[in-house]
């Protein structure tokens, strides 16, 4: 396969996905409603960014010259986006009081698994230690968008990087778990949804490993997450009000 897309392409990609699989939940208040072939074609086009996501940061962890200013970000981002997410959501803001699956953003799981990428690269700790971080990493994200699984399949791409074989490997069979565990402890159809992910596969096998022009793009997913999700949150609020 010809790889010809940089990494800005695959981010409006998955920037594009990401919101018409958002924009689909709008006037739907339970999964049985969105049940419709139309809605789970949409989201199933959705399915495509959370493993663009995953892969991503663990690019930007091997490209990035300064791991604590990318730290500080993605902890931004994971904050203002909590607010967001529960608003889109229409839950409350306590974490503790949501659902199993969506007590927070994605963007929470996204940190976790930029830290366990630096904790595995750090000599000074035994294996032990490492393993005990990722225990606890899994643990504080379990309940959030995607669970445990975006930080496990974020370290897994990112120390296989070079071998996009064994990265896909990895973060499909994560991902798939995923998918069933959402199959049997929240919705079956869209536990089965999740695992349209696999159509990510060849997206990113077009990856030829370049950023691309536009610098500025990679920044301004970090504003566009949060904001259109409140605005779909509102919009959704909107149309429940006509």
């Amino acid at each position: 396969m010809i790889r010809k897309m940089n990494g800005n392409a695959l981010k409006v990609i998955a920037i594009v996905a990401m919101t018409i699989d958002h924009l689909a939940w709008v006037g739907i208040e339970t999964y049985e409603q969105a049940e419709t072939p139309v809605q789970i074609i949409l989201h199933c086009i959705g399915r495509l960014t959370a493993p663009m996501m995953i892969f991503f940061v663990a690019e930007g962890y091997h490209h990035t010259h300064n791991y604590r200013r990318y730290l500080f970000r993605l902890l931004m981002l994971a904050v203002v986006s909590h607010f967001a997410f529960c608003y889109f959501n229409m839950s409350g803001f306590n974490p503790l009081d949501n659902l199993l699956f969506n007590a927070t953003s994605i963007a929470w799981p996204l940190l976790w698994g930029l830290i366990l990428l630096k904790v595995w690269d750090m000599k000074r700790l035994s294996r032990w230690q490492k393993v005990a971080v990722t225990l606890v990493a899994c643990l504080l994200t379990c309940t959030s968008d995607w669970s445990c699984a975006a930080p496990l399949a974020i370290l897994m791409v990112g120390r296989n990087r070079g071998n996009f074989h064994k990265q896909m490997l990895w973060l499909m069979l994560i991902i798939s778990l995923y998918a069933v565990a959402f199959f049997i402890f929240h919705s079956q159809i869209y536990g089965m949804v999740h695992l349209a992910c696999w159509l990510a596969v060849p997206v990113l096998a077009m990856y030829n490993g370049q950023r691309g022009r536009c610098s500025w793009l990679g920044k301004f997913f970090y504003y566009y997450y949060p904001v259109h999700m409140a605005l779909i949150g509102l919009l959704a609020r909107l149309f429940a009000d006509c």
